[in-house]
């Protein structure tokens, strides 16, 4: 069950409102990114470079701006650096070298 907390702020005539939930100008809050905002992209990297996240198959923590092999998005980045992997293990494998060998993924 996920509990989503709301917060208020009571207006000058004694009704309430939500507050705003974006970031705006230089405060640097732990709100949400306004996607409006001209340096988006930035503060979105950013911030997905702080969440790591580990992975089972991997045995290792990633972050979300770089995630493992095991966890790429369906980006045409994504899959390009797929391929790239794909490539690297056939050529290792036409080289000799077997499966149980760690692959540098980047």
């Amino acid at each position: 069950m996920v509990v989503t907390l709301i917060e208020w702020e009571k207006l000058g005539n004694g009704k309430w409102k939500k507050k705003n939930l974006y970031v705006t100008g230089n405060v640097h809050t732990k709100r949400k990114i306004n996607p409006d905002s001209p340096d988006y992209a930035k503060r979105l990297q950013r911030t997905m470079e702080k969440i790591f996240i580990y992975c089972e198959e991997c045995k290792k923590k990633y972050c979300l701006a770089n995630p493992c092999i095991h966890h790429l998005p369906d980006s045409p980045e994504g899959k390009a650096k797929l391929e790239a992997y794909k490539k690297k293990q056939k050529a290792a494998r036409s080289e000799g070298i077997n499966n149980q060998t760690v692959l540098d993924n980047t």
